[in-house]
């Protein structure tokens, strides 16, 4: 049986009361509120902040392999990292590719004490040096919960994608108690001076420097608003995951076009492959093996898709003869999607595998069974796909 490479999913956190624990419950609340507390800031290149620079010109190209390293951390924090970065990935047509520390990156990670977490905005972060960081993370412990996690990386990978603070869209028009505003982060844990205040909080950018949509008060690359900060009581809770604004402004500015990403999960003692993200979200999400065609283009074939009602199998193939309409327990459940037949240039292939109690298996990567083992049979290349 082949284990989960990676899996995505959210750990509830529980809080048990009883008059014995009754001050751990206060401890943990009070930790609950100092994370929630800390704010990221913006970094800016110093070019930036002698002209009026584009948002727009920061956004990668569109299928773009962002190379991410990590210059410390823990085994723990950095796979932390992984998990919640790749929330991004099912909506922008870009990858994280996560590299050595001594290699070459685009992204550059840092971790620390600090009590600052920050990033450069989209390809900025390609400035800065090999040994320096252009993302930071200034709080994260063995301890911290997964929302904050959540709350904070997704966030500040928001940041590394050419996004901006929601509450500086153009759109924004949150009105300020500008005084509370300026003493809430003079304190801690942020301790700001006026001038950050006025740069990460007040700042709006303009219609001409950044595409927008109206404001969204769901989104990851909001503050949370306390009602004190506000002359009408106006406020916002703390957001920890993506919203829909969030998932389809990203689609837009990094689009698929006529690709779609096929998706390996392992659930249920069985595999399972599908071009739609939403179908398992990350329940048993192991990898994606690369991107098939949405339309069927000049020289590829449909991936015809089977689900076996008598024991959990799932099937991909271009060979509709195979099982046609379905029959003797396979259920024909449609076209994932459309593939090559044979190797064509820019294209991976994808081995199929066998396995002895009834698993059909996927993979783009020879080297995961090779010619055949731990009950698999090789059964050649499925298809050829783009990576």
């Amino acid at each position: 049986m082949l284990k989960n490479k990676f899996y995505l999913g959210l750990l509830s956190v529980s809080l048990f009361f009883s008059c014995t624990n009754e001050q751990t419950e206060i401890a943990s609340l009070k930790k609950q509120e100092k994370e929630k507390a800390h704010i990221c800031t913006e970094m800016e290149l110093p070019a930036s902040k002698l002209k009026a620079a584009s948002l727009t010109s920061k956004r990668w190209a569109p299928g773009t392999v962002i190379r991410v390293k990590f210059l410390n951390g823990t085994t723990f924090l950095q796979t932390k990292v992984i998990q919640f970065a790749s929330q991004w990935l099912p909506y922008a047509n870009v990858e994280f590719q996560f590299v050595a520390s001594t290699a070459n990156a685009d992204i550059k990670i840092n971790f620390d004490n600090s009590g600052s977490s920050w990033s450069y905005i989209g390809v900025d972060c390609q400035s800065i040096a090999q040994n320096a960081a252009s993302m930071n993370y200034g709080w994260f412990t063995s301890s911290t919960s997964d929302v904050e996690f959540s709350r904070t990386v997704i966030h500040e990978f928001g940041h590394a994608l050419s996004l901006i603070h929601e509450h500086q869209s153009p759109a924004a028009n949150i009105p300020w108690n500008k005084t509370a505003v300026y003493a809430y982060y003079a304190g801690a844990p942020n301790y700001w001076n006026a001038a950050t205040v006025d740069v990460n909080i007040f700042a709006k950018y303009s219609a001409t420097q950044t595409n927008f949509t109206s404001f969204d008060a769901q989104s990851i690359m909001l503050y949370s608003i306390s009602a004190s900060l506000t002359t009408n009581g106006y406020s916002v809770g703390s957001n920890t995951t993506l919203s829909a604004t969030d998932k389809s402004f990203i689609t837009q500015i990094y689009p698929f076009g006529n690709l779609k990403r096929f998706y390996r999960y392992y659930i249920y003692n069985h595999h399972f492959y599908t071009s739609n993200f939403n179908e398992l979200g990350y329940t048993g999400f192991e990898s994606i093996l690369g991107k098939i065609y949405n339309t069927q283009v000049s020289g590829t074939s449909p991936i015809y898709r089977y689900y076996n009602t008598k024991n959990g199998d799932r099937l991909s193939t271009l060979n509709y003869n195979e099982l046609k309409g379905g029959g003797n327990g396979w259920s024909y459940e449609g076209v994932s999607g459309y593939a090559f037949a044979s190797n064509v240039a820019g294209t991976i292939p994808v081995y199929r595998y066998y396995g002895s109690y009834g698993d059909h298996f996927y993979t783009t990567n020879y080297n995961e069974l090779g010619g055949g083992r731990s009950g698999y049979t090789y059964e050649g290349v499925a298809f050829y796909i783009l990576p």
